[in-house]
């Protein structure tokens, strides 16, 4: 996994407003290093670009964004679902250092310390011999100190190492970003496992098919009744981020009419024949 970096500070997004009463002072630059820690997280996990300014828009939006406080705690967990990225939060240490030490991302909540003069939304992305490595949305941070318990490696790169200490003094909780389920429960995984199958089994009887195209068209019709009869998944209003790249193709290639009203288990069989550009 490509761990993805963002900083708050980036000049294309630094000034774009994240209030929601319309303070011109309150930006992505000054206030959004909860959305940027999420947009790290989830970016690195689905491997798609979800930016730091969509990340903030959903908290302004969904009412996650306090009037001065930064972003609420609840956040976390339903820009997560948002994107189909399990999120589980958490006060104990050491799960947090379990979940690192299997390869998990993990949001960590920060007060008054080497991380922040009031508070502070921070990015762990792994861990070694009693060190934290930490990528810092806010690159420049001045907050370190010089007492040895945080590394800065390379200056204001935002990426920085601090002692299992550090955390244990000044962290307030933190949200497990897990990359193994990808947000699926248990019976989700399998199914959607059967269906990458199944499409592996479909794409190889249809590449000597001359009339492929429109066998495809038929069997993508026909899957939603299918998967409904196999298992009766949430339907979905809209549809999910991770699978809008692949219906807008659907859609371009007249393999489906409406892009909306789709079951989970659809968009997830459409992003998997997408991804293996059969249309």
């Amino acid at each position: 996994m490509k761990i993805v970096y963002y900083s708050q500070e980036d000049p294309r997004w630094r000034h774009i407003p994240y209030s929601n009463h319309g303070d011109s002072e309150q930006t992505i630059g000054t206030s959004g290093c909860g959305p940027t820690s999420a947009a790290m997280a989830i970016s690195s996990l689905i491997g798609c670009e979800l930016l730091p300014t969509t990340a903030a828009a959903y908290a302004v939006a969904n009412g996650y964004r306090t009037y001065d406080s930064g972003t609420s705690w609840s956040y976390f967990a339903s820009i997560g679902k948002e994107y189909v990225v399990a999120v589980a939060q958490t006060g104990n240490f050491e799960l947090v250092k379990n979940a690192l030490s299997d390869g998990h991302l993990v949001v960590a909540s920060m007060r008054r310390g080497h991380f922040t003069g009031a508070g502070h939304y921070i990015l762990l992305v792994g861990i070694r011999d009693g060190w934290i490595e930490v990528y810092d949305p806010n690159m420049d941070n001045t907050k370190y100190g010089a007492d040895g318990l945080v590394d800065q490696g390379i200056r204001n790169d935002g990426k920085v190492s601090a002692k299992e200490s550090v955390f244990k003094a000044e962290a307030n909780q933190y949200w497990i970003f897990n990359k193994e389920e990808n947000g699926m429960t248990t019976s989700e995984k399998a199914a959607f496992e059967l269906l990458e199958q199944t499409v592996k089994n479909q794409a190889a009887i249809m590449a000597g098919l001359t009339d492929g195209y429109d066998r495809l068209k038929d069997w993508i019709n026909k899957v939603d009744e299918r998967v409904a009869v196999i298992e009766a998944y949430r339907q979905m209003e809209k549809v999910p981020e991770w699978a809008k790249a692949a219906v807008s193709a659907a859609v371009e290639a007249e393999l489906i009419d409406i892009p909306g009203g789709r079951s989970y288990d659809f968009y997830s069989l459409l992003t998997v024949f997408h991804r293996k550009g059969l249309f």
